[in-house]
């Protein structure tokens, strides 16, 4: 093969750094099957991040293109962190690519940064034969501000990281201090892939990790089925954080290999006459596929002021549970926690939890989809953040997260009962035999949301009429 560096000029005259891996030997009848390949965002994000892969493509007889992205790597310009810059960009580097001599049909494919691109070379380019966006999320705005709540991944990574911005990271952290949070929700929203499903024309492959710590498959679900092209998903190992097995990665490329080499080559791979969605099932990562990631039954259990976690419903009326947060560092505010990383946050402002557990299950049974926590409650303060872990405890006591979730809001009634209902991230999960399900509530979980930094209280209630519990989607 050759690979081949050079200067690509956009439409502002910003020149981004490309290079060009091509199969050694004469292009096949129709130019060979190309794939543009866009690298993950950071300071370190470049096209050498994507190199590997493109060389494995070329082995297979696939052109690769690479670039990095403006403001990052050695492209020149200012980077406008998944913007509309981006997307001109995208759409000359498309253009480009197609121009080439030796290329025929063209995919687009990326992780994180690289699946937005793919995302929106599917959404604005009529000439991309297929894309696979890989680890990202679909609601912009939902992943800067979710469910009322800052973003710990969007402040500590995508806002902290040393990228040659534009100044929306400035912006972005001056906007939370100031409380002006629906600022930043307008200004990412019309990056938003799901906003713009109608305009996807090409066949869409998407790869996601149920780990990521702040892009839930909840979103991409239901945008999937509001597709009206050929696709297909896979939910399981990688993604962002959090563990990975052997299998998983193997399976995700293989279905990778098969989907471009049918759109790009023309094989019959068999894999459109499979389901459409191919999941991994925690804790051993063993895959399935099904059509639809829903549970066909809802186990209720009821959380009970004893602590318990039970499938009978209150009849009578009981206490409540009282979830405070409170502060050890009355001057560690929201400002210092955005502005330094969160660090000491949970020292200033102490993790405090009400946990509830269930029986020992007697049989294994399978979470399918997305679990719902209903809290009836009453908060003390207009704000609030509750957090919601679902967990299996083994025998031994050890205890593994299966979902989270949580609900946060600025503009409650004080006093006032509160029905929340809240959407823990959509899982395939087998509990074994012999172990326990356990809910915990707690006031703050800084891995994937900013602490509000200020006093409240919440009551929760158990009674009759007011019977808080969750909801568990069970495979059949």
């Amino acid at each position: 093969m050759t690979e081949h560096a050079q200067w690509v000029t956009m439409n502002d005259g910003v020149r981004l750094d490309v290079s060009v891996h091509r199969p050694d030997g004469p292009a096949p009848s129709g130019g060979f099957p190309a794939v543009l390949l866009i690298h993950g965002h950071g300071e370190n994000g470049s096209k050498a991040m994507t190199a590997e892969r493109a060389r494995r493509l070329v082995s297979q007889g696939y052109l690769a293109v690479c670039y990095s992205v403006r403001g990052q790597g050695g492209s020149e310009g200012l980077s406008f962190h998944l913007g509309a810059r981006e997307i001109y960009d995208l759409q000359d580097m498309i253009d480009w690519a197609l121009a080439l001599e030796s290329v025929g049909k063209l995919a687009v494919c990326g992780s994180s940064q690289g699946g937005w691109h793919s995302w929106m070379a599917a959404i604005h380019h009529p000439g991309v034969t297929c894309v696979v966006p890989e680890n990202i999320f679909v609601d912009y705005a939902d992943f800067a501000v979710p469910e009322g709540a800052l973003s710990t991944w969007f402040f500590t990574r995508t806002m902290r990281r040393r990228v040659m911005s534009a100044g929306l990271q400035d912006m972005a952290r001056q906007w939370a201090t100031e409380g002006e949070w629906a600022r930043i929700r307008t200004w990412t929203a019309p990056s938003s892939p799901r906003h713009f499903v109608g305009r996807i024309r090409c066949p869409v492959l998407v790869i996601h990790g149920w780990h990521d710590v702040g892009m839930p498959a909840n979103n991409l679900l239901s945008m999937m089925e509001a597709l009206t092209v050929p696709w297909m998903l896979y939910l399981g190992g990688g993604g962002h954080d959090g563990q990975d097995a052997e299998n998983a990665a193997t399976f995700r490329q293989q279905l990778v290999d098969r989907w471009l080499a049918h759109w790009l080559k023309g094989e019959d791979t068999g894999l459109l006459d499979q389901p459409r969605i191919h999941y991994a099932r925690r804790p051993a990562w063993d895959h399935l596929a099904t059509d639809r990631l829903v549970g066909e039954q809802a186990d209720v259990r009821y959380l009970c002021v004893d602590g318990s976690l039970t499938a009978e419903a209150p009849t009578a009326a009981t206490a409540n549970t009282n979830l405070n947060n409170l502060t050890r560092d009355p001057t560690y505010d929201l400002s210092r926690a955005i502005h330094t990383d969160m660090a000491g946050v949970l020292d200033a402002w102490p993790r405090e939890e009400q946990g509830f557990t269930g029986p020992v299950s007697e049989t294994a049974s399978e979470l399918l989809g997305i679990p719902r926590l209903v809290l009836h409650t009453l908060p003390a303060t207009p704000h609030y953040q509750i957090h919601a872990e679902l967990l299996d405890v083994a025998p031994d006591g050890t205890t593994t997260l299966i979902s989270r979730g949580h609900a946060a809001s600025r503009a409650a009634t004080a006093g006032r009962h509160l029905r929340l209902e809240i959407a823990l991230r959509a899982i395939a999960y087998r509990l074994p035999a012999g172990h326990r399900l356990r809910v915990v509530l707690t006031n703050t979980n800084p891995a994937y949301v900013v602490p509000l930094c200020r006093p409240w209280r919440a009551r929760i209630y158990h009674e009759v009429g007011r019977a808080s519990r969750i909801i568990l989607p069970l495979a059949g």
